[in-house]
């Protein structure tokens, strides 16, 4: 179970959204190691559609907005907000199923992150704050050759088979385009462990705020 934080009504619903490997996640990262918790981190992945005993797994293109299950989504962000609390989605990528779910619980800042984070109107509608975090592309690349050979043991090749296939015109489709429902836009080649800390200070405030309105 994801460790318990204190829940407020006055949480703020904060997307991450930008390019594979531009990075959201290490910014969300940064986030959740600084406030620890008074942030809770929802990852976009949880919510892939299950895949059930299809053959063609490795084949599925998985950035595009149909491979996501965003109604879902929308009400866990909803539960989350009412309740406190919401079952969330156990993705096992090795066999592209839902093996379980957990718990998990609000905190005053909530962190809905992934690269189509901005896309879907319903989600993006119960959001209160909107980032979309940009780098250039052969740098992002670059970070995805790096991190899918070290962490995902892949070869050179099929990531940037993969890359040219479906990834890169998957986000000039619509990864990019969602960047015009960004309230702020992060400079992904930036210390994000300095722009982390930066973030918290305003949105505590803010959140501070929300929470001693009469």
């Amino acid at each position: 179970m994801i460790p318990p934080s204190d829940f407020t009504a006055s949480s703020l619903l904060i997307g991450i959204a930008g390019g594979s490997a531009g990075g959201k996640t290490t910014l969300a990262k940064e986030l959740l190691r600084s406030a620890r918790n008074k942030v809770a981190v929802l990852e976009l992945d949880r919510f892939y559609h299950p895949l059930g005993n299809r053959k063609d797994c490795h084949h599925v293109n998985f950035d595009e907005p149909a491979a996501l299950d965003f109604d879902l989504l929308q009400t866990v962000l909803e539960r989350l907000r009412t309740h406190g609390e919401a079952s969330i989605p156990i993705y096992d990528f090795a066999t592209h199923n839902r093996v379980g779910y957990e718990c998990l619980e609000a905190a005053p800042l909530i962190i809905v992150e992934g690269i189509l984070a901005l896309w879907n109107r319903n989600v993006r509608n119960l959001l209160d704050l909107r980032l979309y975090v940009d780098a250039p592309s052969e740098l992002r690349f670059q970070r995805r050759l790096k991190r899918d050979m070290n962490e995902r043991g892949r070869d050179a090749q099929s990531i940037e088979q993969q890359w040219i296939e479906t990834v890169q015109p998957m986000h000039d489709k619509y990864v990019a385009p969602s960047r015009q429902h960004a309230d702020q836009f992060i400079d992904g080649t930036a210390n994000l462990k300095n722009t982390a800390s930066e973030l918290l200070s305003a949105w505590l405030r803010s959140s501070e705020s929300k929470r001693n309105e009469p």
